[in-house]
């Protein structure tokens, strides 16, 4: 099943739970609401009020059997509809649809105030026992009588199943065109451009809906996925561009932070200079734009962009992460190994952390400047990653910084037996370790 079907599934569970109706057609469009309904006669049950608070508090505590077996006798004894609603609906929650069916059927009366709601659980149940044409037929009678955006959306989603799309696809715009639900355009949609084939309508609708209602981003994310099918590069472009600035005025961050991910997802595998170019000029200088720098090798300015969100948030793994590009990236590296090696102790003094460990550890042990504090922080380091090839590495370099060789052979064999020696660093470990006398 398709996950727009899944959703939709899901969706109706919840709205045929609901007992009331959000829009129904008016005088105006040919229906009018009922407004009197067949009296029902209640009978008196002196222990009504303690099953009440009994069948509440089972709900309470989840305790679905015994709150729907309360609620049952509930109606037995009262006579109540409202209390076999209540049965009716939790016994849909856990999927004892035969009940539903059963005491839906064996209670129905024409014209009382629960009758929606009943007939609705009744058809829920019949769809799900996959008694689609019994289904069917009762939902053409739902909508015959009782006209809202609900009950289209239950019957579209039982034609829908059954893959008559065209009926599905008129049921559910009967419901969006009372509600204007961006939730039913997403179905509609789906079902216009996926199984009736008129994939341009089907665009055009969500670019209209969106231009008058803003960019849902549930919808701007399905307009995506039919331009990105499409190959409909420029347009994609276009609509994320307009969704960033959308939210963005709108101060919603979350979506915001979202649309700049889906920004370099489809922009950037194709074009990184295009996705980097925009949010330069727009002044979004964060983990984003930082991650474009690295994947597109630029240390100079990720470096400054690391420089620039460390001065703002005081984050130390900003100022790490300053410290490896700076190193890598300067040729004198004696020249800024104070500097290099001030920026990790400050970090590593407020947090721990193996990669900044074994970093330094390497620095200290290449370099010569402290060898058996390298020594501790990479054994440090190798506690969290016990096989880190990289860690083991480091190990075995200051194992044999300190003539401990026999150490250091069986640490940088591990390392070679794993990935060979044609790393230039690595096969210059191994050979000067294997010469190596203690």
């Amino acid at each position: 099943m398709s996950s727009y079907k899944k959703s939709l599934i899901l969706c109706f569970v919840l709205l045929v739970l609901n007992g009331c109706s959000t829009k129904t057609l008016d005088s105006k469009s040919g229906d009018v609401s009922k407004t009197t309904f067949t009296e029902v006669k209640i009978k008196p049950y002196n222990l009504e009020n303690q099953y009440i608070i009994l069948a509440l508090e089972s709900e309470n505590q989840k305790l679905y059997n015994d709150a729907s077996s309360l609620y049952f006798k509930l109606f037995e004894n009262t006579n109540n509809y409202e209390y076999l609603v209540k049965y009716l609906s939790i016994a849909t929650t856990v999927k004892d649809f035969e009940s539903v069916k059963k005491y839906s059927k064996k209670y129905a009366i024409d014209n009382i105030k629960e009758e929606e709601v009943i007939l609705r659980l009744y058809i829920y149940a019949l769809f799900k026992l996959n008694e689609k044409d019994e289904a069917l037929k009762k939902g053409e009678n739902l909508i015959s009588k009782y006209k809202n955006d609900i009950n289209y959306q239950l019957l579209g989603s039982i034609y829908l199943e059954d893959k008559q799309y065209q009926k599905a696809y008129n049921l559910f715009d009967m419901a969006y065109q009372l509600t204007n639900n961006s939730n039913t355009l997403l179905t509609i949609t789906s079902i216009q451009y996926n199984n009736l084939f008129d994939k341009e309508n089907a665009i055009k609708r969500l670019e209209n809906h969106i231009q008058m209602s803003g960019y849902d981003f549930n919808l701007s994310i399905q307009l995506l996925s039919f331009y990105e099918k499409l190959n409909q590069k420029e347009k994609l472009i276009s609509l994320l561009k307009n969704m960033f600035f959308y939210y963005k005025n709108s101060e919603n961050q979350f979506l915001l932070n979202k649309t700049k991910i889906l920004f370099i997802q489809y922009v950037a595998r194709d074009d990184i200079s295009i996705a980097i170019d925009f949010l330069e000029e727009n002044h979004e200088e964060d983990e984003n734009l930082l991650n474009l720098y690295k994947i597109s090798n630029q240390p100079e300015k990720a470096y400054e962009l690391l420089d620039r969100l460390y001065r703002n948030t005081n984050n130390l793994d900003y100022l790490a992460q300053q410290a490896i590009f700076q190193f890598e990236m300067t040729n004198d590296k004696e020249s800024i190994l104070n500097d290099v090696i001030a920026k990790f102790e400050k970090v590593l003094e407020n947090i721990s952390n193996h990669v900044y460990e074994n970093y330094l550890a390497y620095i200290l042990i290449d370099f010569d400047i402290d060898v058996k504090k390298g020594l501790v922080l990479v054994k440090k380091a190798l506690e969290v990653e016990p096989n880190n090839i990289a860690y083991i590495d480091t190990l075995a370099w200051g194992e044999y910084k300190i003539r401990n060789c026999k150490e250091a052979y069986i640490q940088m064999k591990r390392v070679v037996d794993e990935i060979g020696t044609d790393d230039y660093d690595i096969k210059l470990h191994w050979d000067q370790i294997q010469e190596c006398k203690e």
